[in-house]
């Protein structure tokens, strides 16, 4: 393993991924939980209208969010997919094992896990539920908005229906995973919300291949 110091810095994730998923919070959470209200139905006429309202410019935020970034940063896409589908044998242990979360939370205990690069296997996992199911409501969503006066009913009733699906399962997948292991990896929370950066010895134990083989040291100006 290449020599750093356990008080090194390293950059975890740059400015424009931050600001990504800033604008995924900022929209896909009003969007989930507006669309829950939506399908529930629990309020009078105006409260169901102004909950359309949220839900319809949530909607539409993450939509440019997801264009802009796609756009403008189209090789931290190609990398991310690339990444998110590039699966080998340790991959398969590790979500066998489901990290060691569960013995982890549950049992207290921590037991042996195959070593991660910069994303480990639930990440990748959890990467392609988001990316497919992401799509999947964007188009869906984007028919109901714009074309449901002129489509027939039929195709109108089967694309709510795929909406709908996607967004629970999506929501689930986030809400009761993504986000509750987020903020217990507490240090990758800050990482991801704060300056994107952490310390090299905070990253060995989930990203011990990434410190081997993908960070390099940078030298400062004064040495």
């Amino acid at each position: 393993m290449k020599q750093f110091s356990d008080d090194d810095i390293v950059l975890k994730h740059a400015l424009p991924t931050r600001i990504f998923h800033w604008c995924l919070v900022c929209s896909f959470l009003p969007a989930a939980f507006t669309g829950i209200i939506l399908f529930l139905r629990p309020f009078s006429n105006n409260g169901m209208h102004l909950t359309m309202q949220v839900h319809i410019v949530s909607a539409w935020v993450l939509c440019i969010a997801c264009l802009l970034f796609l756009v403008f940063q189209f090789k931290r896409v190609i990398a991310f997919c690339r990444e998110i589908f590039s699966w080998s044998k340790n991959d398969i242990k590790w979500m066998m094992l489901c990290g060691g979360y569960p013995q982890k939370i549950f049992l207290g205990r921590t037991i042996e896990v195959p070593p991660m690069r910069k994303m480990n296997s639930g990440q990748k996992f959890m990467g392609i539920i988001v990316a497919f199911g992401t799509i999947i409501m964007i188009i869906t969503g984007l028919v109901l908005y714009i074309a449901l006066p002129e489509i027939p009913k039929e195709i109108a009733f089967v694309t709510d229906r795929i909406h709908l699906v996607a967004g629970v399962l999506l929501t689930v997948c986030v809400c009761c995973g993504h986000m509750v292991l987020g903020i217990y990896n507490w240090n990758e929370f800050k990482c991801m919300f704060g300056d994107g950066t952490t310390k090299i010895n905070k990253i060995k134990e989930h990203n011990e291949l990434w410190v081997e083989y993908d960070i390099e040291p940078v030298k400062s100006n004064a040495e």
